[in-house]
């Protein structure tokens, strides 16, 4: 009897433990088909998500699409649009899966050469400021350069509530050293833009095409960082302001202690109309020139620009351009004078700095000729007034006159050949001529 309960006994635990080990596979299988399928699932709905939200994933859109997204909006009339710029029709443009997002890859091969009867610093522009004067003799030099090659980006993501947010980043190789330098570098949002882009004193839209870089005396094509608000107030008037950085340029001699600093933003406002025969703008510059001086001191000077440009449309077939720029202390913000410290100079017998007054000024014609030929001719002027106290070697005034044709042999290719003649007279009335002639060749892709 014992052996048999014993044996049941056996037999009771054998059958539970297989249950037991039935059991555990089964809730095994079950497990694992669970995981697989969960794992399944889990990778379904990242795919999804990723699909859904991923702007990295990017297709080639079609132009109906790509037109639907915001442009840039200070190309949307001639105010800040270069005529040498790159087409808004140029470029590749990306969409991202979902559509939220475009991305444009920009950018330009370019090539100059010229023959320029004197050595000026200047190799990328025709700056009659650099004319040496009261010399004997001119050294020819022949120049060929790729800096004013360009690549840039163009982003506009669209948001649920705020709009198309749209950023441009865009360099070329001329900086001093030539290497890469931002040209712009901004984002813009509703009414508002802030980055670095053309000041708002600019007349870059205000002028024919001209191989020049700098184009005329009198241009203005200062970039700075800035904050700008712009509003319309109608189809064909519309103002901006704004805060800039500009560091202003003085003439301080190595014998005293003293640097000029940027301690309040340049004051900004532009007013603009555009009809179909008439385009204007109005600009006006308020600066606080700041200097640190003598005994750590920091002194301020006043500083203002006043700028009228404009475009008359179907002149004899053609268009006029013009600009008159003047100012008082303020002098960086033009071309002409950018870089070479005329802002304010120095009065040793009061030991004082000085600021100086000067305008500026051009007129241009230019006219389209058959067989995507297009020539002009600009004559541009500009007078700084000099004060007693300077040498006789300092800068008075100068002229240019810029004959440029272009071609267009293919969408997006461009040839220009440029003769330019300038002058330069110095306050003791030494004077010096120069002539250039330069080819510009390139390609927009």
């Amino acid at each position: 009897m014992k052996s048999l309960r014993f044996e049941k006994k056996s037999n009771l635990k054998r059958q539970s433990a297989r249950t037991v080990l039935f059991a555990l596979l089964l809730l095994g299988h079950m497990a694992s088909t669970l995981s697989a399928q969960t794992e399944k699932d889990s990778i379904s709905s990242v795919e999804e998500m990723i699909q859904e939200v991923d702007t990295a994933r990017a297709y080639t859109g079609d132009a109906e699409q790509a037109q639907k997204f915001q442009k840039d909006t200070i190309k949307e009339t001639p105010n800040d649009f270069s005529p040498l710029d790159i087409g808004s029709n140029r470029g590749i443009f990306i969409l991202s899966a979902n559509k939220l997002l475009q991305l444009r890859i920009l950018g330009s091969v370019r090539a100059n050469f010229h023959y320029s009867d004197d050595d000026l610093e200047g190799k990328e522009t025709f700056n009659p400021f650099d004319i040496p004067t009261a010399s004997s003799f001119n050294t020819p030099i022949y120049y060929a350069g790729y800096s004013q090659t360009r690549l840039g980006f163009e982003i506009t993501r669209r948001t649920m509530t705020r709009g198309d947010i749209f950023v441009r980043l865009e360099g070329d190789f001329n900086s001093s050293s030539g290497g890469f330098r931002v040209r712009h570098a901004y984002g813009e949002i509703g009414r508002f833009l802030v980055g670095m882009t053309w000041s708002l004193t600019n007349n870059v839209g205000y002028q024919p095409a001209m191989v020049s870089s700098d184009g005329a005396v009198g241009s203005i094509g200062l970039r700075t960082p800035q904050i700008r608000y712009s509003h319309k107030f109608s189809d064909k008037m519309g103002y901006s302001l704004g805060l800039e950085y500009s560091k202003p340029q003085i003439q301080i001699p190595d014998s005293i202690g003293a640097s000029a600093i940027q301690v309040i933003p340049d004051l900004m406002a532009r007013l603009t109309y555009n009809s179909d025969r008439l385009s204007l703008r109005f600009s006006g510059a308020f600066t606080t020139i700041s200097g640190r001086v003598f005994n750590n001191t920091i002194e301020y000077a006043p500083g203002y620009l006043a700028s009228l440009a404009g475009i008359i449309s179907s002149v004899k077939g053609g268009n006029l351009y013009f600009s008159f720029s003047a100012g008082h202390a303020t002098s960086h913000f033009m071309d002409t004078f950018n870089g070479k410290s005329q802002d304010l100079v120095y009065n040793s017998d009061q030991r004082s700095f000085v600021p100086l007054d000067y305008w500026a000024g051009y007129i241009s014609y230019s006219h389209d000729l058959p067989q995507n030929f297009s020539a002009s001719l600009s004559l541009g002027y500009s007078d700084i007034d000099n004060k007693d106290f300077q040498l006789d070697r300092n800068f008075n005034n100068s002229y240019n006159t810029l004959l440029n044709l272009f071609w267009d042999p293919a969408e997006g290719a461009r040839l220009g050949l440029e003769y330019a003649h300038g002058k330069r007279v110095d306050k003791g009335d030494d004077s010096g001529y120069s002539n250039r002639i330069s080819l510009l060749m390139y390609y927009d892709f």
